[in-house]
């Protein structure tokens, strides 16, 4: 479908162009956390504060591939004002999208 690849194209390069949550929380109340892909160098630093069970401001720094960054900037904005426990289904969806499951041959 080369006119949904030209839309995740384009979401994709705005987020990389203009990411969305960009910075720093002070820390505490935030939480940061940082993640490190050795193979490709990509990093991204989160911080997060949570307020009554609620993701109340997140941001987002690090350094890496346009796919990298911009997929932390569209986390963020998905997650921003959710409960935990919307982030945990929206985390669990993505994962089990990501997976590739291989039938079995009987």
């Amino acid at each position: 479908m080369p006119g949904l690849e030209d839309l995740y194209r384009e979401i994709i390069l705005d987020h990389y162009r203009s990411p969305r949550n960009r910075g720093e929380l002070p820390v505490p109340p935030a939480t940061r956390v940082e993640g490190f892909n050795p193979l490709c160098g990509d990093e991204i630093v989160v911080y997060v504060q949570v307020e009554d069970g609620v993701v109340s401001d997140i941001r987002i720094g690090g350094q890496g591939c346009s796919i990298s960054q911009s997929s932390a900037s569209m986390m963020s904005a998905a997650v921003k004002g959710r409960t935990l426990a919307e982030v945990a289904d929206l985390t669990k969806a993505f994962k089990a999208m990501m997976s590739i499951h291989e039938s079995s041959l009987g």
